[in-house]
């Protein structure tokens, strides 16, 4: 991957702002380039100014710690970056929010208004994982880039040319509109749609939940299992050098192309000796259920956990956003409810919850 180059508004100390820098600099993917903010008119100026020399913007989410003069926050300047992208003012590109923990949990994840306006967001925390965050910010610049070339072709974005036979709910957004949307919101459409809520495409440990796979059990033999005969799955669009990702309709097509047999319908012992007997990979482990649960009709996992689920011994998740008519919803399982532990579960299965909780303490 080529080395990139950010600009960095913070108002925080010198080693502070420079060890950020100095972190993200691993691996030499992206190159930053530091700088105080400055009143919203000159900031403004200046971004329209300098913004096309770079290929994204980092930005710290409060910007008077130093008491600048400064009225105005990241989401504020977010906002004014985003108009003058679609202005044609400035190219678009990809926005990072930074702060401590403490703030973005005050302000940021309190305000879901402004959470669109940006593209990714870390926290300046003890020992970040400085190699994920510069992997994820240079596949957005890179992403950007060929969001731009695209000419907004979902074939070419999500490099994937049948399309057709997926949901069509899911692009109906952006093919009923007659003119093209700003990069950025291609870009949000992806990561926050696709990418953070299962669906069209899944994570690792959701798809080994559905070949009812043990990945930790599994070793060596689950890395070559997604790297041989599930590769065609793997997701190979715009962003996926910082997100791995694999198509949910690809990997199980090919199972049961493979097999002749529903995944869906067999218990995770049976899906793992199919795949050993068509793969020789004799070292894949299945998973087994968690406490409190019985079934291994995994097709979902465990949110506080990250273990494979049978949907029908797990609860729905309260989620700020109700899923989207065309995504999955998530779930945590009664090990995780009892234990609360994770995220809390949706109203709508309070009653049962508590049916629940009444059995077990007759017992």
């Amino acid at each position: 991957m080529a080395q990139y180059k950010l600009l960095y508004i913070d108002d925080e100390n010198d080693e502070t702002t420079a060890a950020i820098a100095d972190g993200l600099k691993i691996h030499d993917l992206i190159d930053i380039e530091f700088e105080e903010p400055k009143d919203f008119k000159t900031q403004k100026q200046i971004i329209e100014q300098r913004l096309n020399n770079y290929d994204g913007i980092i930005l710290d989410l409060r910007l008077d710690g130093k008491k600048l003069d400064i009225s105005y926050n990241a989401p504020a300047l977010a906002q004014e970056i985003r108009l003058m992208a679609a202005e044609g003012v400035i190219k678009s590109c990809p926005i990072i929010l930074c702060s401590t923990d403490d703030k973005m949990r005050a302000t940021y994840e309190v305000d879901r208004t402004s959470h669109d306006l940006f593209d990714y967001k870390f926290t300046k925390e003890e020992s970040p994982p400085w190699a994920k965050f510069a992997k994820k910010i240079a596949s957005l610049a890179k992403g950007y880039q060929d969001l731009l070339s695209s000419a907004y072709s979902f074939e070419k974005i999500l490099s994937r040319s049948d399309l057709q036979t997926l949901d069509h709910r899911i692009f109906e957004k952006f093919l009923n509109n007659e003119k093209n949307f700003p990069a950025s919101e291609y870009a949000g459409f992806i990561i926050k749609d696709l990418f953070h809520q299962p669906g069209p495409l899944i994570k690792e440990r959701l798809l080994a939940a559905r070949l009812g796979v043990d990945i930790a059990k599994s070793g060596q033999a689950w890395v070559d299992l997604l790297t041989g005969l599930f590769k065609p799955a793997k997701y190979q669009g715009v962003f996926s050098d910082g997100w791995d990702r694999w198509w949910a309709d690809t990997a199980i097509s090919i199972f049961k192309e493979a097999s002749k047999k529903r995944p869906s319908m067999l218990k995770a012992s049976d899906r793992v000796k199919i795949l050993i007997e068509l793969t020789g990979l004799s070292n894949l482990v299945a998973a087994d259920p968690m406490p409190r649960a019985i079934s291994t009709n995994f097709w979902t996992v465990c949110e506080a956990y990250k273990t494979p689920l049978d949907p029908l011994e797990g609860f729905k998740i309260h989620t700020t956003i109700e899923p989207k008519s065309w995504q999955e919803d998530r779930y945590i399982s009664l090990e995780a409810v009892l234990n609360k532990k994770g995220p809390k579960p949706h109203s709508s299965e309070a009653n049962r919850i508590k049916l629940i909780k009444e059995s077990l303490a007759s017992k």
